[in-house]
């Protein structure tokens, strides 16, 4: 199972959830990429994203409301400690599907480990116009399962 080469309208199981895939978004920084996904739960129609590491690393993000956020080394978000582990600039390469960037689009990326579970981040998501914060897990390979090919 490839989770680089999904497809749009494609339903796959995370931890027994069932999923839409809705778009499609593939960053480049540097000489690395990562696809981004975002998910709307089938259940209560919830949106996420699936953010998937050409390492295979995958993290499950649940999309907060927008909203400023001052960007510290350490902080406290929802009664939590995080600290920051990663930054960076990621590049939008190529999209598919309904979403409002475009092709080279950047945004300031940050990644906080939760100093309590380290299989808890906060990401921070800076664009040219807003700020999007989500909360997410890694997942384990053997969590996600495709169930349909595109329609």
């Amino acid at each position: 199972m490839n989770l680089l080469e999904l497809e749009i309208n494609q339903h796959i199981k995370i931890e027994n959830i069932e999923y839409k895939i809705i778009n499609k978004v593939k960053f480049n920084e540097k000489a690395s990429y990562w696809i981004e996904y975002k998910l709307q739960n089938i259940q209560d129609s919830q949106m996420y994203y699936l953010n998937v590491e050409i390492s295979s690393k995958s993290i499950l993000y649940k999309i907060l409301d927008t909203r400023e956020i001052q960007l510290k080394m350490n902080m406290i978000f929802e009664n939590e400690e995080y600290e920051l582990f990663e930054k960076g600039k990621g590049r939008i390469e190529t999209y598919s599907g309904f979403t409002d960037v475009a092709l080279n689009d950047e945004v300031d990326y940050y990644e906080y480990n939760c100093k309590n579970d380290k299989q808890k981040i906060l990401s921070i998501e800076k664009w040219k116009d807003e700020t999007e914060i989500s909360i997410g897990k890694i997942i384990s390979l053997s969590k996600i399962k495709v169930l349909s090919r595109a329609e």
